[in-house]
């Protein structure tokens, strides 16, 4: 199997994508997608997207097997993925209960009529 294959399914799987997820953001065919993570050959072209649509540089794709380094940078790139989805995520909440918050908020009318001293006899 190419090398860039193994590279391939391990990022799919670090960034939870599907294929056809992949193909679309690498603007590729999904059976292109499904050939070169089977193990095919493909364009350095193919491979560019292939990185650029994953996030990754494209020498991450022909790079040794995992060490500790590339499992931190993994991990990093995980985290890094989490904190911006959990972000807009929280970020949208906020909003929204800021948003109810406001349709809730009534202007309170004063019950009590207040009479002026000067305005009996004017």
């Amino acid at each position: 199997m190419a090398r860039w294959s193994d590279a391939v399914v391990a990022l799919i799987e670090e960034q939870g994508v599907t294929q056809v997820e992949l193909a679309r953001l690498a603007g590729l065919h999904p059976d292109t997608v499904s050939h070169v993570i089977h193990g095919g050959h493909c364009s350095t072209e193919t491979l560019e997207k292939l990185s650029a649509a994953l996030g990754v540089d494209v020498g991450e794709l022909f790079g040794p097997p995992a060490d500790e380094r590339t499992a931190a940078l993994q991990r990093d790139r995980i985290v890094g993925a989490v904190l911006r989805e959990l972000s807009a995520a929280v970020s949208t909440a906020v909003s929204q209960e800021l948003a109810e918050r406001q349709k809730r908020r009534v202007p309170k009318k004063r019950d009590i009529e207040v009479k002026l001293p000067f305005s009996d006899g004017v």
